[in-house]
């Protein structure tokens, strides 16, 4: 799974482009096998953030120490302050999109989907493929309905974007 995950895809399918619509919008949802990245949870974005300021900080850490180490006694501060703050902005640009697949195939690998939650992913592909056969696009579909009467993104309806 976190093979899949590092080459930004489905975790759970393979999907190419599963969950990554481009390298900062993403998919709710996998639009091949309907599997919710949310998964019923509040603060999925929570765990990705975290391993993207673990990997920043490390690789800020690592290359400060390399600098020190190669230019000590004569620290160059100003060049080392540059490079290290050029790492600290683009790093989490670059590995946005990794780390909301890496933490999906690691909430898949601690806890795996439900039998609810494959029957979710189910109804959302039927009504996504429905909506996509009727010409509706499928963004504007509605969300299936779990046992519950709630829709899938929650009570209120709204994905946690909409607020």
């Amino acid at each position: 799974m976190l093979g899949r995950a590092v080459r930004l895809r489905c975790a759970w399918c393979g999907a190419r482009r599963g969950i990554i619509r481009s390298w900062f919008r993403r998919d709710d949802s996998c639009q091949t096998c309907g599997l919710s990245v949310q998964r019923g949870q509040e603060g999925f974005e929570l765990g990705s953030a975290s391993i993207n300021a673990i990997v920043t900080f490390a690789a800020i850490i690592i290359a400060a120490t390399i600098s020190i180490v190669v230019t000590y006694p004569e620290i160059a501060a100003v060049p080392l302050s540059i490079v290290l703050g050029a790492v600290a902005i683009v790093l989490p640009i670059v590995l946005y999109p990794f780390t909301h697949t890496i933490w999906f195939a690691v909430e898949l690998l601690m806890e795996p989907p439900s039998a609810q939650e494959l029957g979710d992913a189910t109804r959302r592909m039927a009504a996504t493929t429905a909506a996509t056969a009727a010409g509706t696009p499928a963004a504007t579909a509605k969300t299936p309905k779990g046992p519950s009467g709630e829709s899938s993104r929650g009570s209120s309806g709204r994905s946690r974007g909409d607020a």
